[in-house]
């Protein structure tokens, strides 16, 4: 199997991590991505940025607290990671830390950057 060193993955998040243990799979995907050697791109929507967040944000969390896997993914392969920018004030107005820089773009923008990967996957 080829590596997919010359190849960008945008993973599309959209799950609440808060709702389901199928917000752990995120993450994972994200790890096998690295360790085919993809250049990752991370689209998190809306609430799916908690996913990010240094501790549990709510009680009812299925996460584990300071869920750190996602901090080791720039560790492993060239890793980028965006969100909406109210979705990133939603986070400091609220005091969460997030495990890894983020960087802000509105929906279009998003649009824009994803397509320009070589693949896509929605999760």
């Amino acid at each position: 199997m080829p590596s997919g060193s010359s190849s960008s993955l945008a993973l599309i998040i959209q799950r609440d991590p808060y709702r389901d243990r199928v917000a752990r799979a995120d993450v994972d995907i994200a790890l096998a991505a690295a360790a085919l050697d993809f250049k990752i791109r991370i689209y998190f929507q809306g609430l799916s940025v908690l996913q990010l967040a240094a501790r549990n944000v709510d009680p009812e969390a299925l996460l584990p607290k300071g869920y750190r896997a996602w901090a080791s993914l720039p560790d492993l392969a060239d890793t980028r990671v965006f969100a909406e920018q109210r979705w990133l004030d939603f986070c400091q107005a609220s005091g969460f830390e997030l495990l890894m820089p983020v960087e802000a773009l509105d929906e279009a923008e998003m649009r824009r950057s994803w397509r320009s990967c070589n693949h896509v996957l929605a999760l």
